[in-house]
């Protein structure tokens, strides 16, 4: 069994990290953002278990077009998630932008995003991932559900885009629960 080497395991300390992120972010940028948490499962065969948190800060989320429109709402996402597969596991961490294309007359929105990703293990359930830094893009649907609250699907790609040999990469479906504040 592959384990994670150092003494801490890298998902506390990116909970901690994202935890002392929200400590050191002015009062002003709590007016308003979200909060998230994804669960998901390998796809094309893949047995892999995912499960992520995430914050995306209001005062990082730009506004493109018409807001009484369907228009462009942009946002940063900071998140720490475990993957595991086989006994094995792994914990990563990244930062991402991207934007939903969103209407406030209708529920549903269609998203897109792409951004760094660190890995602990540059192995995991069979896959070489070549290296610890990757990229991580995705596709997803979120359903408003009440005020400030949403649940989505989402598909997402990791790989590290050429940087390392080999390039396995692995490819996520999860489903997620999302609270504005």
């Amino acid at each position: 069994m592959h384990r994670f080497s150092t003494s801490m395991p890298a998902f506390p300390m990116a909970g901690a990290a994202l935890a002392a992120l929200l400590l050191l972010v002015p009062g002003s940028a709590w007016s308003a953002g979200e909060i998230g948490v994804r669960a998901g499962a390998g796809i094309g065969g893949h047995d892999y278990n995912y499960q992520e948190i995430y914050w995306r800060p209001a005062a990082l989320a730009p506004r493109f077009g018409d807001r009484s429109r369907w228009h462009v709402a942009g946002y940063t996402e900071f998140n720490a998630a475990r993957v595991s597969a086989s006994g094995d596991s792994m914990y990563t961490s990244g930062v991402g932008v991207g934007g939903w294309l969103t209407h406030p007359a209708r529920p549903l929105s269609i998203g897109v995003g792409t951004g760094p990703t660190y890995i602990s293990e540059r192995r995991l359930g069979g896959r070489e991932f070549g290296g610890n830094w990757q990229f991580t893009s995705h596709a997803a649907v979120r359903l408003r559900v009440a005020d400030q609250v949403s649940i989505g699907y989402r598909i997402q790609h990791t790989s590290n885009a050429g940087l390392y040999s080999p390039n396995d990469g692995y490819d996520i479906q999860a489903l997620e629960v999302r609270v504005g504040f």
